[in-house]
């Protein structure tokens, strides 16, 4: 039972909530191919194996990415396909695709502003930081008008209704350049004028949450006593 608790509390308190929504993501697969969602099953799949991406670049690639990118990548795709598909939550609530657009958008320009800081602060490219911005909003929307081509596409070839006509992309675009736009205008103040040292990440560790370690100490204790007495009592009975 020890070494369950060995190395939990140096988890930190994003990496343990990404994980738990692969987890629940992927749970979610195999009742989805029992009720005969394949395409759904797929996506889902696909979707569990982008949510790996920042978790396999920086482990390989020794890179850290900024602002807890895994979890805010796995947490809109957990919205997505978890919340939005498997829950139904685009059927039982309209607002749920639009916020989730402004949102996604959001997570996708933050994307944007990770790679063009990363080649601006390495050198590789020198931009102002209006450019750093412009780029932020475009790629938001470049990725936002993919997204929209592959609705249409799955719409078309498989006889879904992921779109609702024009308004309905529009709107979705629209969302997409919101969320690319506030990206953008703090990812600009973020280079401006913070400090690589001053961020503030959610990586507190699981240990230190809620005094979490201290009470599994405790717990722990109790556990060893209690076999010590255990222990004790039945060295007594042989005699």
């Amino acid at each position: 039972m020890k070494g369950i608790f060995r190395n939990w509390r140096t988890i930190s308190v994003s990496t343990a909530l990404s994980w738990s929504m692969k987890a629940l993501m992927v749970a979610l697969i195999p009742n989805e191919i029992y009720n005969g969602q394949y395409l759904f099953s797929a996506a889902a799949v696909a979707a569990v194996c982008l949510s790996l991406v920042p978790s396999i670049v920086q482990r390989n690639y020794r890179i850290t990415l900024p602002f807890e990118l895994d979890f805010l990548i796995t947490l809109s795709l957990f919205l997505h396909t978890f919340l939005g598909e498997g829950m139904d939550f685009y059927q039982k609530y309209e607002i749920w695709d639009q916020l989730l657009h402004l949102y996604g958008g959001g997570v996708v320009a933050l994307l944007g502003f990770v790679i063009v800081y990363t080649l601006h602060y390495t050198r590789k490219v020198r931009l102002s930081i209006p450019m750093i911005g412009f780029f932020t909003v475009m790629f938001a929307m470049g990725v936002g008008g993919l997204w929209e081509i592959g609705e249409y596409s799955i719409d078309t070839v498989f006889n879904k209704h992921t779109q609702d006509g024009l308004d309905d992309t529009m709107v979705d675009m629209i969302d997409d350049l919101i969320g690319g736009l506030v990206i953008a205008f703090i990812g600009m103040i973020y280079v401006r004028y913070s400090r690589p040292e001053a961020r503030v990440r959610l990586a507190k560790p699981l240990g230190e949450v809620f005094g979490l370690g201290s009470r599994i100490d405790r717990l722990m204790r109790r556990i060893t006593k209690a076999e010590e007495r255990i222990r004790k009592a039945k060295n007594g009975n042989r005699y």
